[in-house]
C-alpha cells in the first residue's frame, strides 16, 4: 500500500508541475480570477452578469482559451482573495494560489492532529486499551467529550508526514491544484469543525462556517456534527459565519443572491452530470436534465434530514458520526466534481482514529480503492465508478462499526458464554 501511495503521489506531482499553459488558462481559476478583477474595480454585481464576466475572461485569457459562457457561481465573499491575486499577472497569480492551497492543506492536517489525534499504536494489547478506556470512562474521542490524548512530538511529525503523502496521492488534490479551485478552503473549514469539537471556540467555528460556505452544500452537513456534539456556541458561530458569506452577494444589489443561485444551477448543467462523484453522477445520466437537478436536491435534503435526526438522538460516537457525515456530504451533494472530494480527507482521518481505537478495520485499502476509482473516472468511462465504490465502502465500514460497538457493549459474562 505504501508503494502504491508513493507512486500516486509522484504521479500527482508530475501532473501538477507539468500542467500546460493552455490548461491553466482554461481552468476554473480563470473564472474566479476574472470575478476578482471586477470586484477589485468596484463592480460588485458584475461577476454574476455573464456579459461583463465574459469580457474580462476573454481579456485575461485571449484566443478562446476558456469558454466565455462559464459562470461565476461562488458567493461574492469568495472572490475577495482572487481580487487580491488579480493584482498579479494570471500565470503568477495561479502559481501563488497553488502555494497558498498547499499551505492551507498542511494547516488543515495540523488542525486534524490537534482535534482528533491518533491514539497509541495497535501493538498495545486490546486488553490494555480497553482497561484504559474503562478507567477514563466515556471521555475519549468516541464519546465526543472530555480531553483527547495528544501524540508525542516525534510521533505527531511522523503521522503528519504520512498524511501529507496521502494528500499528494489523492487524485482530488491533483484537480484542486490544476483547476485553481478553493477546495483547500473547504478542507480547512471541515478540519476546523473537528477541532471545534475539542475546544468549542466560537471564533474557530465562525471561521470554519465562512470557509465551508464557499460551497454551500457542505456547510449544513458539518453543522450537524456540532449539533450531535451539543457544541451550541460553536454551532451558532459557524451558522452565523456561514450566513455572512452566503449573503455577501447582496453587497452587489438586491438581486445578487438570486443571481448566485441561478449561476450555480447553470454551472451544474454546464458540466456533464456523469462527471459528478456523487450519487447523482450515477443515476443522473438516465434522467432528463431538469429532473436530474430536482432529484439531486431531493437526495441531498433527504440525507441532511436523516443526519439531523441522528444528531438529535445524540449518537454514542461523535467521531463515528462525523466520519459518516463527512462521507455522505460528498455522496449526497448535488454537485461534486473530482476536486471536491479533497474534503474526504477529514472523514478519512477520523476513520483512521476509529481504527486505532479498534472501532473499524484498517481504512487504508478502502481509501486507495476510492482513489483508483476516481482516477478511472477521469479517463471518461460511461459510468461514475467513484460513487459506487464509496457507497459500498461506507456501507461495509458502517456495518463493521456497529458490529464492533455492539461487541464492546456486551457484558463480560455474555462474551464468555
Amino acid at each position: 500500500m505504501l508503494a502504491v501511495t508513493v507512486a500516486l503521489a509522484a504521479a500527482g506531482l508530475a501532473v501538477i508541475l507539468t500542467q500546460s499553459p493552455a490548461s491553466r488558462l482554461s481552468s476554473d481559476f480563470t473564472i474566479n480570477y476574472s470575478a476578482g478583477v471586477l470586484v477589485r474595480q468596484g463592480h460588485l454585481a458584475a461577476p454574476y452578469h455573464q456579459g461583463e464576466l465574459s469580457a474580462v475572461m476573454q481579456r485575461v485569457a485571449p484566443d478562446g482559451a476558456i469558454d466565455p459562457r462559464l459562470p461565476f457561481s461562488l458567493p461574492l465573499a469568495a472572490a475577495l482573495p482572487y481580487a487580491l491575486l488579480s493584482l498579479l499577472p494570471l500565470e503568477l497569480a495561479f502559481r501563488l494560489f497553488q502555494l497558498l492551497s498547499a499551505a492551507l492543506m498542511l494547516i488543515a492536517l495540523l488542525h486534524l492532529q490537534r482535534g482528533a489525534p491518533t491514539l497509541p499504536s495497535p501493538n498495545v494489547s486490546n486488553a490494555r486499551m480497553a482497561l484504559k478506556r474503562r478507567s477514563r470512562g466515556p471521555t475519549g474521542p468516541a464519546s465526543g467529550g472530555g480531553k483527547l490524548e495528544a501524540l508525542p512530538a516525534r510521533g505527531g511529525v511522523r503521522y503528519i508526514g504520512l498524511a501529507v503523502l496521502g494528500v499528494l496521492a489523492a487524485v482530488p488534490a491533483w484537480g484542486a491544484f490544476t483547476e485553481g479551485q478553493p477546495t483547500a478552503w473547504l478542507l480547512l473549514g471541515a478540519a476546523m469543525i473537528v477541532l471545534a469539537l475539542r475546544s468549542d471556540s466560537p471564533a474557530l467555528a465562525a471561521g470554519a462556517g465562512m470557509l465551508l460556505a464557499v460551497k454551500p452544500q457542505y456547510l449544513p452537513v458539518y453543522l450537524t456534527i456540532l449539533f450531535a456534539a451539543r457544541r451550541w456556541r460553536s454551532l451558532g458561530a459557524a451558522a452565523a459565519g456561514g450566513a455572512v458569506v452566503l449573503l455577501s452577494p447582496l453587497a452587489g444589489g438586491a438581486g445578487g443572491l438570486e443571481a448566485m443561485v441561478r449561476n450555480a444551477l447553470s454551472a451544474n448543467q454546464a458540466v456533464a452530470i456523469r462527471l459528478n462523484e456523487a450519487w447523482i453522477g450515477v443515476i443522473g445520466p438516465a434522467l432528463p436534465t431538469g429532473v436530474a437537478s430536482m432529484v439531486a436536491i431531493a437526495l441531498y435534503l433527504a440525507v441532511l434530514l436523516a443526519l439531523c435526526w441522528l444528531a438529535w438522538r445524540r449518537p454514542p460516537s461523535v467521531i463515528g458520526f462525523a466520519a459518516l457525515a463527512g462521507a455522505l456530504a460528498v455522496l449526497a451533494s448535488p454537485h461534486a466534481l473530482p476536486h471536491d472530494l479533497l474534503i474526504l480527507v477529514v472523514p478519512a482521518w477520523l476513520a483512521i482514529v476509529l481504527y486505532r481505537q479498534g472501532g473499524l478495520p484498517n481504512p487504508l485499502p478502502a481509501l486507495l480503492a476510492i482513489d483508483l476509482a476516481v482516477l478511472i473516472d477521469l479517463r471518461g468511462i460511461d459510468i461514475a465508478l467513484g460513487p459506487i465504490v464509496m457507497t459500498a465502502i461506507v456501507a461495509w465500514y458502517g456495518w463493521q462499526f456497529r458490529r464492533r460497538a455492539a461487541r464492546q457493549r456486551r457484558p463480560p459474562i455474555g462474551r464468555a458464554a
